[in-house]
């Protein structure tokens, strides 16, 4: 008996009247409610507005229409108001009724919940919708997406039913490559599979992701990404390297029989340009695990609850998918007026951030969270405290043997020489430039030797170096401040002592953000 399964039959044993069921499987909520009328020795029913009322018949397994007629939600209820023999009833995609100025509707739910026979009235919805009328009277079962066993039993379905000729291998690699899925998509990414191949192997699983990707995408929520480079394309960052190294196998079993805790997460702080980014996607490729991007920004929406039904429904994807990687880059600007939001939002940021932090306490899931930030004065500060990260690292600018690093490694992505090239000087002549300037120096210097004809050479990339105004020298200011806090408050993740940045003039121009209070000294 699964979990949801057990919830239904102790709140039905327990004289439970309404209980709504949010899931968009609508085949696993009838499973369930089959399953548990069998148990309890039970008739069910099931009604919508389209189809009306359908009787489940246990000699043929099947829903026979009892009343196509009976479409009037009040009609529906009076039915099952009426009746004196314990039965179950489905009212399917019911929410639309469960509005507050459908008075009569809700309080006919509030006579049905007082009755005292063995009966129950089942709500099954995509979307979790909860009068304040009601909120006392109803029970609330929320089913997660499909686990490795429920998506064998949709294959085997399949099979069965329409591929018994074609070749199959069902290995738990191939059922892990659809968690994420509802029954619905899983069902069609492995039919496509089916169809396109003829054959249902792990030479399939590759076709399988490509439709879990597209539906992920859909949610505008989470993207779906497929991290190439290694621990390799980080010049520098030897400290929090690694720690990573360090804790690639304790996502084992055999780490948790060692009595080890599964890694949590960490938060990366620092400048930007510095590598936080792809060191998100180093780890998820070092340990071989799927990576999610995930946008705060997008999970605001502007219908009431949207945005907290947003942020559990991505949360609840990247539980199905563990073990994976949750990339959360930027997130001071997801998080952005937590402080204020009683008074500017109605309370939406800080119930969105709350069940985020709560869901970084209690997950038990492998979800690792990778979560990137600029702006240490933006970030709230329950997000800091001891508990929610295994760790937090500071990423500075990188050092003179880091820049080194750095040179080699785009260098050889451009597929160019590092040892044609003075790598020593170029290093010294970028003092404070961050890996994604050096980056672009580098392709801005390939653009001048392409228009001249001829191959890169080293002052194509000393021009570039001397025409460039780094961001340590435009927020110096931004960067000395944000090296304190990060002195005592971080675990620095490179082993070479930063270099002083170098402290503008008063008559260099600056950003109208950079502008100077004249009434602070």
């Amino acid at each position: 008996m699964s979990n949801v399964e057990e919830k239904l039959e102790l709140l039905i044993k327990s004289d439970s009247k309404i209980i709504q069921i949010v899931s968009y499987e609508w085949q696993r909520v009838q499973g369930y409610v089959n399953h548990v009328s069998k148990a309890l020795n039970m008739n069910w029913y099931s009604w919508c507005r389209i189809k009306g009322l359908s009787r489940w018949d246990k000699n043929t397994s099947s829903l026979v229409v009892e009343d196509s007629e009976m479409t009037d939600p009040i009609n529906v209820l009076r039915f099952f108001d009426e009746r004196n023999d314990p039965i179950l009833l489905i009212l399917e995609d019911f929410h639309p009724y469960l509005k507050e100025n459908n008075f009569e509707i809700i309080r006919y739910l509030r006579n049905i919940s007082r009755t005292t026979l063995n009966k129950a009235i089942i709500l099954s919805q995509p979307v979790k919708r909860i009068p304040e009328d009601l909120s006392k009277e109803l029970s609330l079962i929320e089913v997660g997406l499909p686990t490795k066993e429920t998506l064998s039993v949709i294959v085997e379905n399949i099979l069965n039913d329409d591929y018994p000729n074609i070749k199959f291998d069902i290995t738990d690699k191939l059922l892990s490559s659809a968690l994420g899925l509802t029954v619905m998509e899983a069902n069609l990414a492995f039919r496509k599979a089916i169809n396109k191949n003829n054959r249902l192997t792990d030479n399939e699983i590759p076709l399988i992701i490509e439709e879990k990707e597209s539906v992920i995408k859909k949610s505008g929520l989470l993207e779906y990404y497929h991290p190439k480079d290694s621990l390799n394309s980080i010049g520098g960052l030897e400290n929090l390297k690694s720690w990573v190294e360090t804790r690639g196998r304790a996502f084992d079993k055999s780490a948790r029989d060692f009595g080890l805790s599964t890694p949590k997460g960490v938060l990366l702080l620092g400048i930007p340009g510095c590598g936080k980014s792809l060191t998100a996607k180093v780890i998820a490729k070092t340990w071989n695990f799927p990576l999610l991007r995930f946008d705060l920004g997008k999970v605001f929406g502007g219908i009431v609850g949207e945005s907290e039904r947003n942020i559990r429904e991505a949360l609840e994807v990247a539980r199905a998918l563990s073990p994976c990687v949750l990339w959360i880059d930027e997130i001071e600007k997801g998080l952005s007026g937590v402080q204020s939001s009683g008074a500017t939002d109605g309370g939406t940021t800080s119930r969105v951030f709350g069940t985020f932090l709560t869901w970084m306490q209690e997950k038990e899931e492998p979800v690792f969270v990778v979560a990137t930030a600029n702006d240490i004065s933006l970030l709230p500060p329950e997000l800091l405290r001891k508990g929610r990260f295994d760790e937090i690292f500071f990423v500075d600018l990188p050092s003179k043997h880091e820049r080194q690093n750095i040179f080699k490694i785009h260098l050889q992505k451009k597929d160019r020489d590092p040892d044609n090239f003075d790598i020593e000087y170029l290093a010294d002549i970028s003092q404070g430039f961050t890996g994604a300037e050096i980056e672009q120096i580098i392709n801005d210097a390939l653009f001048i030797a392409f228009n001249e004809n001829r191959d890169l050479e080293l002052h194509d990339m000393e021009t570039c170096i001397k025409d460039t105004c780094p961001l340590s020298k435009t927020m110096s200011e931004n960067i000395q401040n944000l090296r304190k806090w990060a002195k005592v408050r971080a675990r620095m993740a490179s082993i070479q002592d930063n270099e002083p940045v170098v402290i503008v003039k008063d008559d260099t121009p600056k950003l109208k953000q950079e502008a100077k209070n004249p009434f602070i000294i």
